[in-house]
């Protein structure tokens, strides 16, 4: 079964929960996961119709509901760092997390997404992704920011994995399951070997591995690691899918849209995974039915 993050409904402006969950349903989902973008007022409204499983929701995307010190447009599942050097940001990054987790314990949600922070990079005006569009990524640029990440990551990796312990807790007194994300920018975490660690240090907790196919994508055009490369080593502990395609460095486009290979995806995905498509506007209700019919073609449902 393939889901849907409420994220297209969210960031085309659903105010209600008939404008996020109406649209969905009419394309033929029963199943979705809750993006971070969701408020306190909103899940309220939401909850009648999840806990009636009209759609079900399969998975959360952390930080949800948007942690109440934030205004909704700082919605962000990176709104708190849980490997900044900063204790008290670390302390509010592990108090939002197990508040998701708690939504997913009441909500009988068996998987949480989670970002797990960044390393700070100051004075860093560039970014990959905007070179990339601009002609100007070299293989120089890619070794130089690669470099600096790694001397800067390790006070990061350390906080992360003392945030992570107290987070992989509380996620096993609820029975929920946390799925670590790769992500898109180079400076966050994990990337590349940084998910084995993790996932290596918690080894046999509620935990496992969220593959997203357009980040994946990104860095694959970047330079960084093969796409096939990343499922052949974590395929064995993929416990969901982001599933979305890219081309260069622009995601969250519906499947088949883009470049990314799906049926080599497809050699990778283990049974049970969960299958969620991520599609951002101005993706239509049209597109997003052709690219969950083409992943079916592929054979991902």
């Amino acid at each position: 079964m393939i889901g849907i993050s409420t994220v297209w409904r969210m960031k085309a402006g659903a105010k209600d929960a008939g404008e996020v969950l109406d649209p969905l349903l009419e394309l033929g989902f029963s199943a979705i996961e809750l993006d971070f973008r969701i408020t306190a007022g909103l899940l309220q409204e939401l909850i009648p119709s999840l806990k009636g499983h009209a759609p079900e929701a399969i998975s959360i995307h952390n930080f949800c509901p948007v942690p109440d010190i934030l205004p909704p447009h700082k919605a962000s599942g990176d709104a708190f760092n849980l490997a900044s050097l900063d204790k008290e940001e670390r302390e509010r990054a592990i108090r939002y997390t197990s508040r998701t987790l708690e939504l997913a314990h009441e909500l009988e949600v068996e998987q949480v997404v989670l970002h797990l922070g960044y390393v700070q990079m100051e004075g860093r005006k560039d970014d990959p992704q905007r070179a990339f569009r601009e002609g100007r990524w070299t293989e120089e640029m890619r070794s130089e920011l690669l470099r600096e990440r790694e001397e800067k990551a390790p006070p990061f990796i350390d906080n992360l994995l003392f945030s992570l312990e107290r987070i992989i807790q509380r996620a096993e007194a609820l029975g929920v399951r946390i799925g670590v994300e790769n992500r898109y920018h180079l400076r966050e975490i994990p990337l590349g070997e940084e998910i084995g660690r993790v996932l290596e240090e918690f080894k046999g907790g509620p935990i496992g591995y969220w593959h997203d196919t357009g980040h994946a994508a990104v860095l694959e055009a970047l330079g960084v690691m093969e796409h096939r490369e990343l499922l052949e080593r974590y395929a064995q502990q993929i416990i969901g899918v982001h599933l979305h395609d890219a081309r260069g460095m622009d995601d969250h486009l519906p499947p088949g849209k883009g470049e990314i290979d799906f049926q080599m995806v497809k050699e990778f995905l283990p049974h049970g995974a969960i299958l969620i498509m991520e599609i951002h506007p101005p993706a239509t209700g049209d597109e997003i039915i052709e690219g969950r019919e083409f992943l079916e073609e592929v054979g991902i449902s």
